[in-house]
């Protein structure tokens, strides 16, 4: 869904004087085109010549021509052959460059490649979790992630910030080696490095770790609490509509986790539909919203149900009062923050237990709607 979203965005942002602007499910673009080229889809594949600028968004990306002016691309797996005029810029889960380079790189992504065949004019600036850098650089190369290897050759000075870092037989570095980690870079003593080796500020990683953890702890802190927040004020706006489709979860799972199936599916495959065609982007977008809002009302109803059977254990009586389920509501909302960390398990509770509040509040909703056509009648 955030690649729909990132392949819409891109599109809307397309200027009139585009000469090709397309989105679709899956693009095989060959040929030559005169003037800025925009593309979007789940799978796109560029084989032809772009004479201007191109801009690509997509789940699996491959660029395969020549584009004269500068590059930039942004999806899920993404691999650059080809020949680029000017600047290239990726942003990705898995980016392969395998491409020659006549200027600047820069790539961000999950796992980064320079491939052996990789020829890079200019500068390179990558970050990422795992960096392999078997390919040319012909300017200054700034990497940063969790484990760096470098083994090709870089004409210029090398700035690298990882925890584990391997600079193999086969690398030529024409500069200054400078690095910040928590333990000595391997150097392998057929690598040659002309200029120093300089490693500083050793424990700079480790304080950056702990100011990641702390923020990371703070901005879960603060999605708990505005999930909490959101939850209270839905309740106080719709104290009977919230209670009875939490009810419906708990005697009717089956047809809960059913109905919301039904409505995600189909919304996915509305949304997938508008955006297929320029003219139904805004469009596609307003679904995606509101698909964003039913996701969130769905999780807070299934919330609400875990809340009212927790409070249960602690509570008879025939009904809660409204300080009992805004309590019992904040324990629900901590358990459902805490799952999605069980390795495997708990991503698909929070999927089923998402899907089923999203199902529970959409049968309510309907069940409603038909009960006030009825009377109307």
């Amino acid at each position: 869904m955030r690649r729909l979203v990132l392949a819409s965005v891109l599109c809307l942002a397309v200027g009139p004087a585009a000469s090709a602007q397309e989105a679709g499910w899956s693009l095989i673009k060959t040929g030559v085109f005169h003037e800025d080229l925009y593309l979007a889809g789940d799978h796109v594949d560029l084989r032809g010549e772009a004479r201007g600028d191109a801009f690509i968004a997509g789940r699996t990306v491959a660029v395969d021509g020549l584009v004269q002016g500068d590059l930039v691309v942004g999806g899920g797996t993404i691999l650059l052959r080809g020949v680029m005029g000017d600047d290239v810029r990726v942003a990705g889960q898995i980016v392969t460059v395998d491409a020659v380079i006549h200027d600047m790189l820069i790539v961000a992504g999950e796992v980064v490649r320079v491939s052996t065949g990789a020829q890079v004019g200019g500068r390179a600036w990558i970050a990422g979790r795992r960096v392999d850098i078997a390919g040319q650089v012909g300017g200054e190369l700034r990497a940063a992630g969790a484990r760096i290897r470098i083994s090709g050759v870089i004409q210029g000075d090398v700035v690298l910030a990882a925890r584990d870092i391997e600079i193999l037989p086969t690398a030529r570095i024409e500069g200054t080696l400078t690095y910040w980690s928590g333990q000595e870079a391997r150097i392998d003593p057929g690598a040659r490095i002309r200029g120093a080796v300089v490693h500083r500020q050793p424990q700079f990683l480790d304080r950056a770790g702990r100011v990641a953890t702390v923020v990371a702890t703070v901005t879960r802190v603060v999605f708990v609490v505005n999930l909490l927040a959101a939850g209270v004020i839905l309740f106080l706006l719709f104290p009977d509509f919230t209670v009875s489709a939490a009810r419906i979860v708990g005697r009717e799972p089956g047809k809960s986790l059913g109905a919301g199936t039904g409505v995600l599916v189909a919304a996915v495959l509305v949304v997938a539909l508008l955006l297929t065609s320029v003219v139904g982007l805004p469009l596609g977008l307003a679904v995606i919203a509101f698909l964003a809002l039913a996701l969130l009302l769905g999780l807070l109803t299934f919330g609400f149900f875990l809340g009212d059977a927790g409070a249960r254990l602690f509570r008879r009586g025939p009904d809660l009062s409204t300080g009992w389920r805004i309590l019992s509501l904040g324990g629900a909302v901590v358990v459902l923050s805490l799952i999605r960390f069980i390795p495997i398990v708990g991503p698909v509770a929070l999927l089923v237990a998402l899907v089923m509040g999203l199902g529970a509040w959409a049968l309510h909703a309907w069940r409603t709607y038909t009960a006030d056509g009825e009377e109307e009648a």
